[in-house]
């Protein structure tokens, strides 16, 4: 009976600690761009990285412009501030970071953890963690407290305990791990209110003035590629017929980009330019080199 009476008491207890706490300060003027950043926490890498993933989506749909996150783990790692997402701190300057990354607003998580227990034949399966978001001058603009859990009930009969035990083998697979993501985003990101909609789409990456030189060298040709782009953009070039994409380096803040690859003979050939924003837009050109 004291066991019934015990495991009543913490699944009462569990209950009654599922919704979201969430501030909003409405003097605080609303950030249009947000960039993402690496979730700390004691849940595996890949559940956080789906956390992040998954917010990026929820607040896109809800009309903010979301900075890439590639792009946005890209330029931390360059200036130092991301070498292992597991261990990543926060930089202590948002004017720095979105300065950075070209953000009005960065969305910080901490403590995102993955929880479960079984008590005699209460199961209980729990994710959560605490978001914010905060403007380039370093004030708060939303913060969220929430945590989304499952848990069992009692089991009466042999075939009630049956199906427990076996629910307790399924028990925190990826499948109830996303489904638990889901809502704890869902009801975190539900708490942000939507972002007017505006005339303005955004546009792909224009690439310009591409040109493709030829070398010679010790070893046979050398193809030089070079475009234009807005500054900040990842390019890559194609040759058409083989495998993979070479990567294009902008020269510091300039807009322009170059990248070579050296070909097995002096034939011509055909090579596709693509580039990417740091919203995730792509856009490609074609030239023969």
């Amino acid at each position: 009976m004291s066991h019934h009476l015990a495991a009543i008491s913490m699944a009462a207890l569990l209950a009654a600690c599922g919704g979201v706490s969430h501030t909003l300060h409405r003097d605080v003027p609303p950030p249009r761009t947000i960039a993402i950043l690496p979730f700390p926490g004691t849940a595996s890498p890949a559940v956080r990285a789906a956390a992040r993933q998954l917010i990026q989506s929820r607040l896109r749909t809800l009309g903010y412009r979301l900075a890439d996150i590639e792009h946005v783990d890209r330029v931390l790692a360059e200036r130092g501030w991301l070498r292992d997402p597991g261990s990543f701190v926060t930089p202590d300057s948002r004017t720095e970071v979105c300065a950075a990354l070209g953000t009005d607003a960065v969305l910080l998580g901490t403590d995102i953890e993955e929880s479960g227990f079984n008590y005699l034949v209460l199961r209980r399966h729990r994710i959560g963690g605490t978001l914010a978001i905060e403007l380039a001058c370093g004030r708060e603009w939303w913060h969220a407290e929430h945590a989304a859990g499952k848990f069992g009930g009692f089991l009466l009969t042999s075939g009630q305990v049956f199906a427990e035990f076996r629910a307790q083998g399924e028990h925190g697979t990826p499948m109830a791990t996303m489904a638990l993501l889901d809502e704890f985003t869902a009801d975190a990101i539900g708490t942000v209110p939507a972002m007017p909609v505006t005339d303005s789409v955004p546009m792909p990456p224009p690439i310009a003035n591409v040109v493709a030189r030829r070398t010679t060298t010790a070893t046979g040709t050398r193809l030089l590629v070079e475009a234009a782009a807005p500054s900040g953009c990842e390019l890559r070039f194609a040759i058409e017929g083989a495998s993979g994409a070479v990567p294009m380096v902008e020269l510091p803040r300039t807009g322009h980009y170059r990248g070579w690859h050296d070909l097995p003979s002096a034939d011509h050939v055909a090579l596709t330019v693509h580039a990417t924003d740091p919203w995730g837009q792509a856009s490609t050109a074609r030239v023969d080199g």
